[in-house]
């Protein structure tokens, strides 16, 4: 195998699916290399020399180089704590500064990607997303984007149930405490509390009625599906994440043919070549669209089902490299 002949993984120190990867791609004997995002700038040195020799851009960390990888799986990005001794203003301009010459030097590699940053970045926005559904055939909840209280409350009067969500965070840092934001249904006493509600844009739908909550991961062009029963349990009914019953039942499907054809358009428009989805099955069987998270979960649906989800991540990283 020669030097450049591996696969690169862009990630954290403390990500299990990463270690869960590495594990597989070691035991098929592929030649891989993990850059953990946080140690940079204050554990660890990166050095950057675009260059016209024979094309090849040189990018180096710790002035070990990463030569030229021939698969890059850009799993997440995750900041490094502060210094004790370093002012919040450096520190800030110290991460700003790193990162854009991180991502910047991985961005010059010409590789085969999972997934290209870009088109992470591009997917994460959740109103794209939707607007992409619906034009790839795939039901979505009548949705409103907004800040504006008195337009939730007009929603709220022609929606049938409302449901709230964030627009792209899922977690928020109060008084130094960190809360997960669930989605939560709205009833009508709130709507006389929504003055709040103009400093922060969210998503607000109308309730889906759910048979099962359905989490489809994507790799390549492989379908995995499972159907969560998220109305067994109260807590779980609106988010099945809210639920502390590490027993929710869950059982793999098959979704229908159209439903595949659809989802594969999609993650073909967005770039992508993993995508965690989540959608919500009627009573009636219907399929609904509810998002797509680029660099999802997919651990636990391996442990309960034994879906094969790692081992297609790994093959497919491992596809062009040679043992």
């Amino acid at each position: 195998m020669t030097r450049e002949d591996h696969v690169l993984i862009v990630s954290t120190i403390q990500d299990v699916p990463t270690d869960e990867i590495v594990l597989r791609l070691a035991a098929l004997g592929v030649s891989h290399m993990r850059l953990n995002t946080e140690d940079y700038p204050f554990a660890s040195t990166l050095t950057f020399c675009p260059t016209t020799n024979h094309g090849k851009n040189e990018f180096a960390t710790d002035a070990k180089s990463l030569g030229t990888p021939t698969t890059i799986w850009y799993r997440r990005m995750r900041t490094p704590s502060k210094p004790d001794e370093m002012d919040e203003g450096v520190y800030t301009f110290c991460l700003q500064e790193s990162r854009a010459a991180l991502l910047g030097s991985l961005l010059s590699l010409d590789a085969r990607w999972m997934s290209h940053p870009t088109a992470v970045w591009r997917a994460e926005f959740k109103p794209f997303q939707l607007s992409l559904a619906i034009k790839c055939g795939l039901p979505v909840p009548k949705t409103l984007i907004t800040n504006d209280p008195s337009a939730v409350r007009s929603a709220f009067a022609g929606f049938d149930g409302m449901i709230v969500k964030p627009v792209r965070s899922g977690f928020i840092v109060n008084e130094g405490q960190e809360f997960s934001i669930y989605t939560s249904k709205i009833l009508e006493d709130h709507l006389a509390e929504l003055d709040n509600a103009r400093f922060s844009p969210a998503i607000y739908q109308e309730l889906v009625p759910k048979r099962f909550d359905v989490r489809v991961t994507i790799v390549g062009e492989r379908i995995f599906a499972a159907a969560i029963d998220s109305q067994s349990d109260p807590d779980a009914a609106i988010d099945w994440r809210k639920t502390n019953n590490p027993q929710l039942p869950h059982h793999e499907i098959s979704l229908p043919d159209n439903v595949r054809v659809k989802l594969l358009e999609m993650m073909k428009r967005l770039g992508l070549s993993f995508g965690a989805i989540d959608m919500v099955q009627t009573p009636e069987g219907k399929y609904v669209f509810l998002e797509v998270n680029p660099s999802g979960q997919w651990l636990w649906l391996d442990d309960k089902l034994h879906l094969g989800i790692s081992d297609a991540v790994a093959s497919w990283l491992a596809q062009m490299v040679t043992p």
